[in-house]
């Protein structure tokens, strides 16, 4: 089960972070951003890979192959797994499951992957209206409950 859903922009600063659950409390909330920003790291080294056509050559530069733009399981710990996903402008999306739940263990790569191309899809949505600006906050009523309906039924 999803536990939380978080864009990131450019520069490493969250654009949204939702979560889903009946405990809303402070320490909870802490949590799901501390997740979020330590799957960044994770996240960056996957982007910074070695280069493939330099063989006997050990230098890392960007990675230039972003046609597929789902990144994995970036990491998990005892009770979450963390999922990446990178847009071609560099945006990221992280999806945090619960790995404690009994359908927590059994959630499939293809469906994280789609649970995320949907994200993808209601994020370039979100940032498509003419009110939003760029690099700020999603704060759309309609963003937040199409992605907690995209937690609770895909993931």
């Amino acid at each position: 089960m999803a536990v939380c859903v978080a864009v990131i922009g450019k520069d490493n600063s969250p654009l949204y972070i939702g979560g889903i659950g009946n405990d809303t409390s402070s320490d909870n909330e802490l949590s799901r951003q501390w997740l979020v920003h330590t799957a960044l790291d994770a996240l960056e080294e996957r982007l910074t890979t070695a280069n493939p056509n330099n063989s006997g050559t050990n230098t890392t530069t960007a990675r230039t192959d972003l046609r597929d733009l789902y990144l994995g399981l970036l990491f998990s710990t005892d009770t979450h797994k963390i999922y990446g996903y990178v847009t071609n402008t560099r945006i990221k999306l992280v999806l945090v499951t619960s790995s404690t739940s009994p359908s927590g263990s059994n959630i499939r790569d293809a469906e994280v992957r789609t649970a995320l191309r949907r994200l993808h899809a209601l994020y370039a949505d979100a940032i498509c209206n003419p009110f939003h600006l760029p690099g700020d906050q999603i704060t759309s009523p309609k963003f937040d409950k199409q992605v907690k309906n995209i937690m609770l039924n895909n993931v």
